[in-house]
């Protein structure tokens, strides 16, 4: 198949005879051609012609053919340009150093029809797996420019996602007779993880922390959904306004009973959260904790200064229809601290592998036992990027520490939650 009109087969010869015998053979075959009679006229065309194959002459005044290749070579066209080089000599050093200069291909005269047939004909294949090689090229850029436009939108939404998701954490919280702070990372640009805190009457903190399974925008989606349910404990007043509703002592089981009922997936892959819901006494200090599935609270008695694990395990929500949740009870006095945690803390990793763990959390709490919540908080955080080596997180991390404080005023109203 003969290159198209657009693209000239360029004959460089300073014979007129060896031109007009080579430009018959090539227009017999249906070859467009053009002719230089000496190299210079050949660069010109070169330059601001269509040529995409030369065959050229060795020996010619003004520039030969071996420095005509070296000046094809060293110009960056747009297009690979394929040379042939025609030499009466035929021994190995002139076939290299045609070569060297950049030739493609190398004829000796007198040159036979079927040759230079055949010689053209390879280095047509050559210039057309070059064409389709740019044509790919050209696909993937567009390609590329396509995805990068869309990873770019993804990249904003998500931004914009992340920042939405921030303005749903609490701030901190100092009440008469307790004081919450709290650290969040989330692993990706949205998280999986959410917590909240709020008061539903006088003498009452309520505070939650869940997990979905998962990272990313699945688990973040689910995360959201949760928030705007348990927003400001709408769905503990609702169930409080119910004619037949729970005692006070079982709203954590309920509440947590109820939204297991109400987010069976039924999908596969599974999607389900684990969490903590309780409820805080101002007055007496009392907790009420309903787990499912989520890492054991960290409590940390003032007195003794040490850490100790509370409550049980229970089910994650979301798993299975029919399960009963239960309630831990215990009290906290004066300067004790309550952690909640995800399992994104204590299964960090190390670069070998070894995970944080939650002997090593409780140390921690141990150690820092002196600090205000804040600093606590912050202290975890940097001791999970040391042990980590870098802030690639492969989960989200979470940390609340509610602490009861001395001098509670049952007269004191509570409200609105205040920020620090």
């Amino acid at each position: 198949m003969a290159p198209s009109s657009s693209n000239h087969i360029l004959v460089v010869d300073d014979d007129p005879a060896m031109l007009r015998i080579i430009t018959a053979m090539l227009r017999q075959w249906r070859y467009e051609t053009r002719v230089a009679r000496d190299g210079l006229e050949a660069w010109e065309i070169v330059q601001h012609g269509d040529i995409r194959l030369v065959i050229s002459d060795w020996m010619m005044p003004g520039l030969n053919g071996p420095d005509l290749c070296r000046r094809v070579r060293a110009t960056p066209f747009d297009n690979y340009i394929y040379l042939i080089l025609l030499s009466g000599r035929n021994d190995r050093n002139s076939l290299v150093q045609g070569m060297d200069a950049g030739a493609d291909d190398f004829i000796v005269k007198p040159v036979h029809p079927e040759e230079l047939r055949v010689r053209v004909r390879a280095g047509e294949r050559i210039l057309r797996l070059e064409e389709e090689l740019d044509e790919r090229n050209r696909r993937l850029n567009q390609i590329n420019h396509t995805l990068s436009e869309a990873y770019s939108t993804i990249r904003n939404d998500l931004e914009s996602a992340a920042g939405l998701q921030k303005s749903l954490l609490p701030p901190p919280l100092r009440l008469p007779g307790v004081t919450v702070e709290w650290l969040f990372h989330p692993c990706s640009f949205v998280a999986g993880d959410i917590f909240d805190y709020f008061t539903v009457d006088a003498h009452q903190l309520s505070f939650y922390q869940l997990d979905v399974v998962g990272h990313g925008v699945p688990a973040a989606l689910l995360s959201f959904t949760l928030s705007r349910l348990l927003s400001q404990g709408a769905e503990e007043r609702r169930l409080r306004r119910q004619e037949v509703g729970p005692s006070e002592t079982a709203i954590p089981q309920v509440l947590v009973g109820e939204l297991n009922r109400r987010f069976q997936s039924g999908i596969e892959p599974l999607q389900y959260f684990t969490m903590i819901y309780g409820n805080l006494d101002l007055r007496s200090g009392r907790v009420r904790l309903a787990q499912a599935g989520h890492p054991k609270p960290i409590l940390l008695r003032r007195a003794s200064g040490r850490a100790e694990l509370v409550g049980g395990g229970g089910f994650p929500v979301g798993m299975f229809p029919d399960v009963e949740y239960d309630t831990t009870d215990f009290e906290l006095a004066a300067g004790d601290r309550l952690f909640l945690y995800s399992d994104g803390i204590t299964e960090c990793p190390n670069p070998a592998g070894e995970p944080f763990a939650e002997s090593r959390l409780r140390q921690l709490l141990e150690e820092t036992r002196d600090l205000v919540a804040a600093a606590v908080a912050a202290r975890v955080g940097e001791a999970l990027l040391e042990w980590k080596g870098d802030a690639n997180l492969e989960d989200d991390i979470t940390l609340l520490v509610l602490e009861r404080e001395h001098g509670y005023d049952p007269d004191d109203q509570p409200g609105d939650r205040e920020p620090a």
